[in-house]
């Protein structure tokens, strides 16, 4: 009966500790949107765990009327933006052709490239229409690493200012 009891408590014991070293925190938990100067938080933010060389998509609506912020954050203690990478992706369709025809054809179109922003650069963004987007990232590093990382996507909008009458 005690082995029983001893073995129920120990798992329950081991569960514990490995849910609170698993869980990556909440984006505004490590981030707080600058309120100051009209931004808040968006419900897209997300956070999880990424090995070094692993991608990850993640989909993402940009409605019209409003301005993003995006800021990726990646690391186990100190969170940095030094080793991820990421794009934001659309589609659109053209017109090309194929065999001697016109055909319309959906192709990706990459609107921003963390690769080539400038040191401090925020990445900012407002579209015409409401959209689906795809953020894709990438964790740099030794990809054999067995180093798990969390990683943060933080999402602030703001409203535009309309002009006009």
């Amino acid at each position: 009966m005690f082995k029983i009891i001893r073995i129920s408590i120990l798992s329950i014991l081991l569960s514990l500790t490995g849910l609170s070293f698993s869980q990556c925190p909440q984006p505004d938990q490590v981030l707080k949107p600058d309120y100051k100067d009209g931004w808040g938080d968006n419900s897209q933010s997300k956070s999880g765990s990424l090995r070094p060389g692993d991608t990850y998509e993640m989909n993402f609506i940009a409605q019209a009327g409003l301005k993003y912020r995006i800021t990726l954050l990646s690391g186990v203690g100190p969170y940095t933006d030094d080793n991820i990478d990421f794009q934001l992706v659309g589609s659109e369709v053209n017109k090309v052709e194929e065999n001697g025809k016109m055909v319309y054809k959906r192709q990706e179109v990459v609107y921003f490239d963390s690769r080539n922003q400038e040191e401090g650069e925020k990445m900012t963004f407002s579209t015409p229409k409401t959209r689906k987007l795809k953020l894709k990232m990438q964790l740099n590093g030794v990809e054999d690493s067995k180093l798990v990382q969390c990683v943060i996507v933080f999402v602030e909008t703001k409203r535009e200012l309309q002009v006009g009458f």
